[in-house]
């Protein structure tokens, strides 16, 4: 998985020499990448996989910028690994209410996975106020879309 976040990384970098001798200077690797994703947002899954590759790969302060990025283009992944950032504190403070922002934005484009996370932020009232109802909706939702944590979730309420 490292060999194919190099490549693509290698892929969008400018691979022009700089007049130091440099290659891949520092407009490279995720600067490159956002405006790639700015200029050619028909291009954000690719892009925004290889920064998701790269928030995975521990490089959390390096991808949060970018993942934001992701996230408002409306890639509904980005928008759960960015909920993730803010609820565990990776390359910023946590911030449940973000967490749980990111996460109901995920959901409202009918992605199963963000529709269980917004449902059991609701369940637990984290960074939303609690609400049974809501998370049951919302979990539901996700069910029905084949998430099976939901479908667990939804059998002990």
């Amino acid at each position: 998985m490292r060999l194919m976040m190099v490549i693509a990384l290698a892929l969008l970098t400018t691979a022009a020499q700089a007049e130091d001798g440099t290659l891949n200077p520092d407009e490279g690797g995720i600067a490159h990448l956002r405006e790639t994703l700015a200029a050619r947002p028909d291009r954000a899954g690719f892009v925004c996989w290889v920064v998701y590759e790269t928030q995975k790969g521990g490089m959390h302060d390096t991808a949060l910028t970018a993942l934001q990025d992701c996230a408002e283009s409306g890639n509904a992944p980005s928008m759960i690994l960015l909920s993730h950032a803010y609820e565990n504190g990776l390359g910023t403070d946590p911030n449940p209410e973000l967490a749980a922002h990111w996460a109901k934005q995920a959901a409202m484009t009918g992605y199963a996975v963000g529709q269980y996370h917004y449902g059991m932020a609701l369940l637990r009232g984290q960074g939303v106020p609690a609400d049974a109802s809501a998370a049951r909706y919302w979990l539901e939702q996700a069910a029905a879309g084949g998430d099976e944590s939901a479908a667990e979730v939804l059998k002990t309420m």
